[in-house]
């Protein structure tokens, strides 16, 4: 539980710090672009500390491509 803790913290440290100066020089598609890319690591980042088993991207990649290398 302390691992989450330290990952929500941390990422409310990030926020802090790079939110404003993006909101201020009216930086739109950066701050999207931040907050899916903290979105994202943060729920990676949460889920593993947790213990939970999360597949690589190549296992993505080969359920979507083997029916389809297969001829069909």
């Amino acid at each position: 539980m302390w691992r989450v803790a330290a990952f929500l913290a941390i990422s409310i440290m990030m926020i802090v710090i790079e939110v404003p100066s993006l909101m201020k020089s009216k930086k739109r598609r950066e701050l999207w672009t931040f907050f899916i890319l903290l979105f994202a690591g943060l729920t990676l980042g949460i889920t593993v500390s947790l213990g939970v088993e999360v597949q690589t991207p190549l296992e993505w990649i080969k359920k979507i491509y083997g029916p389809i290398s297969k001829g069909g």
